[in-house]
């Protein structure tokens, strides 16, 4: 999980300003919310190396859509996380200063919130796959696990899977959002799309670019540590950063800033 940058991309680059607002938020908030569990799937195909991967107008922090969310308002979507700043809002729920703008389209995989009827958030991935592509999956394994920043107002407790169909399945646009899909290398689509794409989705794409077929995905994803991967803002000579559990500069708490 140690991946910052690839290619032209900086996936921690976290505007200081906001950051601080955020953080400022926070603390009058007084506890962060509570992450609803979710389940996002990278279908794989080969020879090469393939993703599936779909582009929404819209999404939620982690790559969940927005679209028919009348409880969230529509803010801008940006390269990491989407409300980081959500202190500005006009009448019409368009964010002011430094992030204010058009909205921008996010690219990621199939995915959802977890639902009652669920038996567990591995088959909430199974059924997001049918309910966005028509496609059903065959095999499925747990690949990464990603917790919102306590700073959103949103927050997903969101398992990543890699997953194959099941044979004589094609993925296709289903409903009104995704907006486009396509099969991509990974490498290619972390590189070309890394700035539309929230940290998790950016990094599982780098970290499967390592690989050449699907079964060394499907072997290394046996080996995966799946503890809960939360990243806090670091502030540091009025710089901020995401950085992630483990690594040098880690908050001991979501308001510890250095």
């Amino acid at each position: 999980m140690s991946i910052q940058r690839y290619g032209k991309w900086d996936f921690r680059a976290v505007d200081t300003a906001s950051a601080a607002r955020a953080l400022a938020r926070l603390k009058e908030q007084g506890a962060p919310a509570e992450p609803e569990r979710a389940a996002a799937v990278v279908l794989l195909r080969e020879a090469p190396l393939r993703v599936f991967l779909l582009r929404h107008a819209a999404k939620e922090p982690f790559g969940l859509p927005t679209i028919g969310r009348a409880d969230l308002p529509q803010v801008t979507v940006r390269e990491r996380w989407a409300h980081l700043d959500v202190d500005g809002y006009s009448g019409r729920g368009v964010p002011g200063g430094a992030l204010s703008g058009p909205r921008t389209a996010q690219y990621g995989f199939p995915g959802g919130r977890h639902k009652p009827d669920d038996p567990d958030v591995a088959m909430t991935g199974v059924r997001a796959v049918e309910e966005e592509t028509g496609a059903l999956v065959a095999l499925q394994r747990a690949w990464a696990r990603w917790v919102t920043p306590e700073y959103e107002p949103v927050r997903f407790d969101s398992w990543i899977y890699v997953a194959t169909l099941a044979e004589g399945f094609q993925p296709r646009i289903r409903v009104r959002e995704p907006e486009y899909a396509t099969w991509i290398g990974p490498e290619q689509a972390v590189c070309q799309y890394g700035g539309q794409m929230s940290v998790p989705e950016a990094t599982t794409l780098a970290e499967l670019a390592r690989y050449s077929t699907v079964g060394e995905v499907f072997a290394a994803a046996e080996q995966r540590e799946m503890s809960p991967v939360l990243p806090r803002v670091s502030l540091v000579d009025d710089e901020a950063r995401l950085v992630l559990p483990g690594e040098e500069g880690y908050p001991t708490d979501a308001l510890a800033t250095v």
